[in-house]
């Protein structure tokens, strides 16, 4: 119950970030960046820092990554949330496929991109700004409109990634009545998904429609034995589920982020319905540890070897040239300098006390005067008138009068 009031105190924090940080002025500006879910793009009401903290309060390790590599596909559960209306290409689905049957209990998890919560985040606006900032409200909802528009255009209208088929020009709906698994639990007429984009789950026969067995390096899509639609709305698929029973390891795609993103998980059915896609991930013989975030934006770059700067670490500038290439060496000569300059090796030693009376110090202290004049001459002269003091005889002072100027 802890665990839960303090992801639930995340949530209202944020939204009040979001809602009362002087919206609907000149000067600021939106976070919107999609899909990620640290740094800078952790407030962003596209981002997915709610959605992993959730993964994190139910016990897993959550990191992000930019590209598929080795140290990716070593995760037990994967997240998908990309930048891009594309599906996945032909050499990323091999890369799933071959993941999910390296090991069983494993979870692809892929989140379609067509919503974007800044509409929305306008809209909840508009009817608590001033009146004399509500225009810029309404002007500021009608750009996000026209950019998300702007990006929906470039996609094809209809559109085939082997898991599922799109259809682009369908009208806007919200889904009020859910069925499916999902749906228990759920008030429907507190929810606000919004679907724009239809999702048509492939079936197995098409699925299964070029499969060669004989094929030594098809893809394994024998992993996928049956198709489930755990949540829908009037018989159209918000969220599938690819899978098997005899490995438990799954595919799951939720058409769009309109219910897992950061803004709408101020919602608490909205809430509800992250939290069953997160125990989906438990199965039933098996205890996934680790979750990967994977955000990518129109190419997903697919690399067989690890990267250093694979893992989001907030380092990431250093690799960018020209600090690259100059780096490293900048960094060692700054620790031999440092070596050099600060460090005292060995015991500290106790160093003699300075005596003030000691007269040879003032002897010391007058040479050094007498050679700081740089006058050979009146330095004897102010000897030979100190030892005549001594003995008590006349003082002779040299005479102020210039050369040449006799009387």
């Amino acid at each position: 119950m802890l665990r839960s009031t303090n992801l639930l105190l995340g949530v209202l924090a944020l939204t009040c970030c979001l809602l009362f940080s002087g919206c609907g002025t000149k000067s600021t500006q939106l976070p919107t960046a999609y899909g990620k879910r640290s740094g800078n793009s952790a407030a962003s009401v596209n981002g997915t820092k709610v959605l992993s903290e959730m993964f994190r309060e139910a016990g897993y390790w959550v990191s992000s990554y930019s590209a598929v590599s080795p140290n990716l596909l070593r995760h037990d559960v994967i997240v998908w949330v990309p930048n891009s209306f594309e599906g996945p290409n032909a050499e990323f689905r091999d890369v799933i496929l071959r993941w999910l049957d390296e090991e069983d209990g494993r979870t692809f998890i892929y989140v379609g991109r067509d919503f974007d919560a800044s509409v929305q985040y306008w809209d909840d606006v508009l009817s608590k700004v001033p009146p004399a900032q509500k225009l810029d409200a309404m002007r500021q909802r009608s750009l996000a409109i026209q950019q998300f528009d702007e990006l929906r255009n470039f996609t094809p209208e209809e559109a085939d990634f082997y898991f599922y088929k799109t259809e682009r020009d369908v009208p806007r709906r919200v889904a009020k009545s859910l069925r499916g698994p999902w749906s228990k639990g759920i008030d429907s007429s507190k929810t606000n998904i919004v679907l724009r984009t239809k999702m048509l789950p492939a079936t197995t026969d098409s699925l299964y429609e070029d499969y060669d067995v004989d094929e030594e390096d098809e893809a394994p899509v024998y992993i996928v034995e049956d198709i489930e639609v755990l949540l829908s709305s009037q018989g159209e698929a918000i969220v599938t589920r690819m899978g098997s029973e005899y490995s438990d390891s799954q595919l799951i795609l939720v058409n769009n982020g309109s219910f897992l993103l950061n803004l709408p998980l101020v919602n608490p059915e909205h809430r509800k319905l992250a939290g069953k896609l997160v125990n989906q991930c438990d199965q039933a013989y098996y205890s996934p540890e680790t979750v990967a975030f994977l955000e990518t934006d129109q190419v997903v770059d697919i690399r067989q070897a690890d990267d250093a700067t694979d893992g989001t670490s907030g380092w990431e500038w250093l690799t960018k040239w020209p600090l690259n290439l100059v780096g490293l060496q900048m960094a060692w000569w700054m620790i031999v300098l440092c070596f050099a300059l600060y460090p005292i090796f060995g015991r500290p030693k106790q160093l003699p006390s300075a005596e003030t009376s000691d007269f040879k110090k003032h002897i010391d202290s007058v040479g050094d005067l007498l050679e700081a004049t740089d006058d050979y001459g009146y330095a004897q002269l102010r000897l030979q008138q100190y030892q005549q003091i001594m003995k008590g005889d006349a003082v002779y002072r040299r005479s102020k009068t210039r050369r040449g100027d006799g009387k």
